[in-house]
């Protein structure tokens, strides 16, 4: 949970620095790691396909302890990817944040000029 927040804190300070410093690429480059990362994060989770599965959901055709191999595979990959969240989150809350600065807030000033 510290890392989380220290990289919601830290991700956005580095985004809106780089913007203002005239690193307009920055809104690119975190959409593209961001995307990249959550891909990885989907494909290595293999799609979340064993996320709260029970031996009697998986097919006939696999053996009691192959059902078992893939139940535990899934939770020991949930678990070890846990810290990817980590940095995605933060990279999708600097681009949201982005995006109210220059949409949201202009829009809600609009509204009361």
């Amino acid at each position: 949970m510290l890392l989380l927040l220290i990289n919601s804190i830290l991700f956005p300070t580095v985004y809106f620095l780089s913007a203002s410093r005239g690193f307009d690429m920055i809104l690119v480059v975190y959409t593209a790691l961001a995307a990249v990362i959550a891909i990885a994060y989907f494909f290595y989770n293999r799609g979340f396909s064993g996320k709260g599965v029970t031996p009697e959901m998986l097919p006939d055709t696999m053996t009691e302890e192959e059902k078992n191999a893939f139940i535990e595979d899934s939770k020991r990959r949930m678990t070890r990817s846990r810290w990817v969240l980590t940095v995605l989150f933060p990279l999708i809350l600097a681009i949201a944040l982005d995006m109210i600065y220059l949409f949201l807030i202009p829009m809600i000033k609009e509204m009361f000029s």
